[in-house]
């Protein structure tokens, strides 16, 4: 994660459930990094340091990225419904803005 030029956090681990899809796998992940956001954007307001613009996520994942921005229930989706709407409470209200990057761009 970063903060202008400079890298706040950083952190890589095995998922601690067994994903069915590689689009589940990669939406726990961007659940993981939208809640440690949202962490780090309360704690810079405490720090009376605002941040007003959206945190932008860049994910490769072309289906995780389509769930973030869309609100519809699939059944196969049902068993990652916690980590979907909490994304999509976030992305609603405009903390977080989920796109898209090709993995060749990584």
């Amino acid at each position: 994660m970063f903060l202008g030029d400079n890298l706040i956090s950083w952190s890589s681990r095995r998922q601690t459930t067994v994903s069915c899809s590689s689009a589940e796998a990669e939406y726990r992940a961007l659940a993981a990094v939208v809640a440690e956001s949202c962490w780090v954007r309360h704690l810079l307001q405490e720090l009376h340091r605002p941040i007003s613009t959206a945190t932008v996520v860049f994910c490769d994942n072309v289906s995780a990225v389509y769930l973030a921005h869309n609100p519809v229930q699939h059944r196969r989706t049902k068993h990652i419904e916690l980590d979907i709407h909490f994304v999509h409470e976030k992305v609603a209200l405009g903390a977080v803005r989920v796109l898209h990057v090709p993995s060749s761009s990584q």
